[in-house]
C-alpha cells in the first residue's frame, strides 16, 4: 500500500458522516452533504488513479464531477419548495 492508497483510504472513512447527514438530515442540509460526498469521492477517484497506476479511474472522476453538480441542481429544483 502506498500513499496514494492510503490517503484515498482516509477520505473513504471521511464520506461515512457525509452518507449519515444525507441519509438522517433535513433536505438543505442532504444536499450540502450530498455536494461534499461527490467532492470527496472525486477526489478519491483520483487518488486511487495514482494509487494504482491507471488512468480510467481519472477519466471517471472527471466525468463524475459535472454529473455531481447536475444531480444537486436537480435536487435543489425537484425540492425547491422544501428548501
Amino acid at each position: 500500500m502506498n500513499e496514494w492508497e492510503i490517503a484515498a483510504t482516509v477520505l473513504g472513512f471521511a464520506l461515512i458522516p457525509c452518507i449519515g447527514v444525507v441519509l438522517l438530515a433535513p433536505p438543505p442540509h442532504g444536499l450540502a452533504g450530498m455536494q461534499v460526498a461527490a467532492v470527496l469521492l472525486s477526489t478519491i477517484l483520483v487518488l486511487l488513479s495514482e494509487g494504482f497506476h491507471r488512468q480510467p479511474f481519472v477519466d471517471l472522476a472527471v466525468v463524475f464531477a459535472p454529473m455531481a453538480l447536475v444531480g444537486s441542481l436537480v435536487f435543489a429544483r425537484l425540492m425547491e419548495r422544501n428548501l
